[in-house]
């Protein structure tokens, strides 16, 4: 009988390390999940809603967007897929006025391009 007992006594202390093993990832987890990510840091959304004149959503969408491409990229400059701003919504006029509104407010600079051409984008924001 004390064999048994050693083996249940060992088991318990293997359930307990397991236990302290799971709330450790658990706590750690959700420590991670506190943070506000969403998609981009959240210090990149509050400096562009301070620098950017009015509240349109389309130079917000346009801004993470180029920043979402600059990370998938691993390049700061970047091109916008039109498949992307279709798919958002965005057409040729709104994503003109968004990147001329997100240039003079400091995030970006567009590089000129010939007539026809994808406009390359560089994010300028260092966060």
């Amino acid at each position: 009988m004390s064999g048994q007992r050693d083996l249940n006594e060992w088991d318990a202390e293997i359930e307990a390390d397991f236990q302290r093993a799971v709330a450790i990832n658990k706590a750690a987890g959700q420590r991670r999940r506190g943070r506000r990510y969403v998609g981009f840091p959240w210090a990149f959304l509050v400096d562009l809603c301070r620098r950017m004149p009015g509240r349109s959503a389309v130079p917000i969408v346009m801004a993470a967007l180029i920043y979402r491409r600059t990370v998938v990229c691993g390049s700061r400059t970047v091109t916008l897929p039109g498949a992307e701003l279709a798919e958002l919504g965005i057409d040729r006029p709104q994503k003109s006025r968004a990147l001329t509104l997100l240039a003079r407010a400091g995030f970006i600079q567009i590089e000129q391009s010939k007539p026809g051409k994808t406009r390359r984008v560089t994010l300028l924001w260092a966060g």
